[in-house]
């Protein structure tokens, strides 16, 4: 990890693995990797039928914001990028117009989740989630949102190991599946 980089805020071991696993707010120096992961990840979306992503969403430029805002985040082992995601009090324009059922405002979203395929089935997406869970209590926030397309069954199977519910499924332009909208009650 560069000197650059800002501190670690997350450690976890993995039943799987040995050694040190760590999620920490991601820096400029992680740029190359992310995008790495992002194109493996657009490939692997394609081959399992999942048409979220494409070659317009998300780009460099989404994660590159995202590090900007200080809401990018990446799960790291022996220096080496796993995973990423977007941790950030703003959902989708979309959010304005779900009918959640645990409350509008204030939450916690994930967005861009994206995991290495080379290194999927690890518990690296679920870490996240477990992340923002804890992040989200410490920050007083009451609840956490995601959501992805009803075409992304690995998604839709994290957020139910994670213990979302469901929220709602809403259509949106030339997707095959509605999008699905998940949330979780945090307690606060």
């Amino acid at each position: 990890m560069s000197n650059n980089c800002r501190s670690i805020f997350y450690r976890i071991k993995l039943i799987k693995e040995r050694g040190d696993h760590m999620i920490r707010e991601g820096c400029f120096e992680d740029l190359e990797q992310i995008e790495i992961i992002i194109q493996k990840a657009k490939k692997m979306m394609l081959l399992e039928g999942n048409d979220q992503w494409n070659e317009d969403y998300p780009t460099k430029k989404h994660y590159e914001s995202d590090l900007h805002n200080g809401k990018l985040y990446v799960y790291e082992e022996n220096g080496r990028l796993l995973g990423i995601a977007c941790i950030d009090d703003q959902g989708h324009h979309e959010y304005d117009g779900i009918d959640w059922k645990i409350s509008k405002k204030p939450y916690l979203c994930i967005k861009r989740l994206a995991v290495n395929p080379d290194t999927r089935q690890r518990g690296v997406g679920l870490a996240f989630y477990q992340y923002a869970e804890e992040l989200a209590k410490k920050r007083k926030f009451p609840s956490l949102r995601t959501d992805t397309n009803g075409s992304n069954k690995a998604a839709l199977r994290l957020f139910e190991r994670a213990g979302y519910s469901y929220a709602a499924s809403e259509s949106h332009g030339h997707f095959k599946e509605p999008f699905v909208y998940y949330e979780k009650n945090v307690g606060q």
